[in-house]
């Protein structure tokens, strides 16, 4: 009998705590911007130096970093297009070959 209940029993709706955010980029680089120079005006004027010294070393690993990507990139562009004129080449070679056959059986 209390099979028959539990089978029958409706379960009541879940209720969930959802609080939707707002997400605002520009608000995040701001106080990113703010720290960032908070930070550089606390510090001493070796510091300072030092520290642009490692932001242009970033800078320009960064753009080596860059160049060594799309060169590579290139290489790679060439070796595929070379790899698809090889094989567009033996395809049309092949059905040129394919072609002369079928004309040749066609002329006893």
């Amino acid at each position: 009998m209390l099979e028959r209940i539990k089978f029958m029993k409706v379960n009541k709706t879940k209720q969930f705590d959802y609080t939707p955010r707002y997400y605002d980029a520009r608000k995040e680089r701001i106080q990113n911007m703010q720290k960032a120079y908070d930070e550089e005006s606390d510090s001493t004027p070796t510091e300072q130096q030092a520290r642009l010294r490692e932001k242009m070393h970033s800078a320009w690993n960064i753009e080596t970093n860059y160049t060594k990507q799309s060169r590579s990139a290139n290489i790679r562009l060439i070796i595929i297009l070379a790899a698809l004129l090889l094989a567009t080449y033996f395809i049309l070679d092949y059905v040129d070959i394919f072609a002369a056959e079928v004309i040749d059986l066609e002329n006893p």
